[in-house]
């Protein structure tokens, strides 16, 4: 372990995104855009060009591949098709990144809202760390999971 300052820590700007892959590209948009209210600010069906498959490691990779904003925060949203990804639901338990997190307003109000369109939490509202913090998870399409946290200040 390095025992000087931390190696990388003077070039990072500031988080930029969270790459996300699903099985249902337009499906995923639906939710991203329509629900959470992300910005799609790049687009590319079939994405393959050179370079690609290098940088992902991914040999012959090809992917719809698109780009969304809200505020400074971005999800890079992919659908492989060559290849073909695995398909199995992640517990937050699970071993790797297992969720992204969105700061709310309200939870209350989120969870009214993410029940009314038609999505599923894992739990109601649940009131964390002694009350600083509130939070629901929500299953987003194909089992990835967005958790909605309140703070209180």
């Amino acid at each position: 372990m390095n025992s000087g300052k931390p190696l990388l820590n003077d070039l990072i700007i500031r988080s930029h995104h969270t790459a996300v892959s699903v099985s249902n590209f337009d499906e995923a948009l639906k939710f991203y855009i329509d629900f959470l209210g992300f910005e799609c600010i790049g687009e590319i069906r079939d994405r393959g060009e050179p370079g690609f498959a290098d940088a992902t490691g991914v040999p012959d990779g090809k992917a719809h591949w698109a780009m969304l904003k809200s505020e400074n925060y971005h999800i890079e949203l992919f659908e492989w098709l060559n290849p073909k990804g695995k398909t199995q639901k992640i517990r937050q338990c699970d071993l790797g990144y297992t969720h992204i997190a969105l700061q709310v307003k309200d939870v209350e109000d989120a969870y009214e809202r993410v029940i009314k369109a038609g999505f599923k939490t894992l739990s109601p509202p649940v009131t964390l760390r002694n009350g600083v913090a509130k939070v629901i998870y929500v299953e987003a399409p194909e089992n990835n999971i967005t958790e909605l946290v309140e703070y209180k200040e």
